[in-house]
């Protein structure tokens, strides 16, 4: 328990200090120049949002002098009420999570920009002492035009929301919707090119990238594609296309398509010696309209796999052919009913979500015992946002594995603090 409160302390903490170091060179260069008061320990964000990234990850864009500091972090704590699975996924059956992203941009010239992120994560289970992941980001974008630029690199799949919309204040329950941490493997990052910009007046955003496909034959059955990303730098043996669509005309209004086709073979042949070459695609589309103190969001998704009873060979995995996934979340900011402190924001919301790994699966597996996610989620929760880049929360889950499972899925309580800066 001390080990836990000393690691969420540090992961809270540390971005309070570096968004004090950078307060402090900016307070230096602003004295020196007469110009503006000192700011605050936390700022009120003013960032302009860039194609394919979250708010904080978007800072570099619009910063006035050649390089910036930014990030995020977030500390979940999961409870489960009743006997839990313990699944093949660390992330998804957690008891404790601490996250933190740093982001580091540079302008190299004003159209060539370098960007980059770290992010880390420590995970407790109740099973094993911790687990750890550490992933690296990185992209060059050179600025022809609002319509049209380029980016290389190491970057967020544009499928879903919240694969690029990852910071906690961009959603409202303590983890990530479970359709978009199952079906869409969030965080899922790519090496490749995207071309991308604004049409239309600014009306439509588009994406449209080309990257290394998936490693198919690590995909493990209760999670689909997840375990089927790789993070190594090496000249891609598969590959894959991705795009979106997206209007961003109006800030009240969330609308978007997105789609993802590729290769997962990497080059392989079956331990059997067959020939291997399955394709994976994912699409999804989301919509969400705010007014007043209300609002509303939705998101589906579809994916399909080929050659399953081939990837079968490698680790004895059913992976389905066909999957979905879906919720609907609507939400009221409670504090709107009091007369002070109009700042604050006080959002209760409840979400439907329902998701199915194995939708169908070949028909040599349908009498065959595997971990099937056919999961039917109702979530209530609440924010209470001070500031727009800091939140804490707090939400029930109650959940149902429709397929036969030994172990019946637990209902959870989730709690967490999440910052960006």
């Amino acid at each position: 328990m001390k080990i836990n409160f000393l690691l969420g302390m540090v992961f809270f903490l540390v971005p309070f200090y570096l968004s004090a170091q950078e307060n402090t060179i900016d307070q230096e260069v602003e004295e020196l120049n007469d110009s503006i008061s000192n700011k605050g320990l936390i700022e009120e964000l003013k960032y302009i949002k860039q194609p394919g990234l979250a708010n904080a990850a978007s800072k570099i864009y619009s910063a006035d002098r050649r390089y910036s500091i930014a990030g995020f972090t977030e500390i979940n704590s999961v409870s489960y009420l009743g006997e839990r699975n313990r699944g093949d996924d660390i992330e998804l059956y957690y008891t404790n999570l601490y996250r933190f992203g740093f982001y580091f941009g540079y302008k190299i010239t004003d159209r060539f920009i370098f960007n980059s992120e770290i992010q880390g994560e420590l995970l407790h289970d109740g099973f094993r002492e911790v687990g750890t992941e550490l992933n690296f980001e990185w992209m060059f974008d050179y600025l022809f035009h609002p319509s049209f630029n380029v980016r290389v690199g190491n970057y967020p799949i544009p499928v879903g929301y919240t694969n690029i919309n990852e910071e906690p204040i961009a959603f409202y329950s303590v983890n990530r919707p479970e359709t978009e941490r199952i079906i869409l493997p969030t965080q899922w990052l790519e090496t490749g090119v995207m071309f991308y910009g604004n049409f239309l007046q600014n009306q439509l955003e588009y994406n449209i990238g080309l990257t290394k496909g998936l490693d198919a034959s690590n995909m493990v059955e209760g999670t689909w594609i997840r375990r089927g990303r790789y993070h190594g730098l090496e000249i891609p043996r598969a590959w894959a296309a991705n795009g979106k669509l997206e209007y961003v005309g109006n800030e009240d209004i969330k609308l978007g398509v997105a789609g993802y086709y590729g290769d997962g073979s990497r080059g392989e042949e079956t331990p059997s010696g067959q020939s291997f070459s399955p394709s994976i695609s994912l699409y999804s589309v989301f919509a969400g309209y705010d007014w007043g103190n209300f609002s509303v969001f939705g998101l589906a998704m579809r994916g399909s796999t080929s050659q399953t009873d081939r990837i079968f060979e490698f680790d004895n995995q059913v992976i389905g052919e066909e999957t979905f996934g879906y919720y609907g979340e609507f939400r009221w900011d409670l504090w709107s009913v009091l007369e002070s402190n109009k700042d604050w924001k006080l959002p209760v919301w409840v979400r439907y979500e329902r998701l199915d790994t194995h939708a169908s699966v070949a028909s040599s597996f349908e009498n065959r015992a595997f971990d099937r996610q056919n999961l039917e989620i109702i979530s209530l929760g609440a924010n209470l946002r001070p500031r727009k880049n800091l939140v804490f929360k707090a939400n029930y889950q109650f959940r149902k594995n429709l397929a036969e499972s030994i172990i019946p899925e637990a209902d959870r309580v989730e709690l967490g603090i999440g910052l960006i800066f």
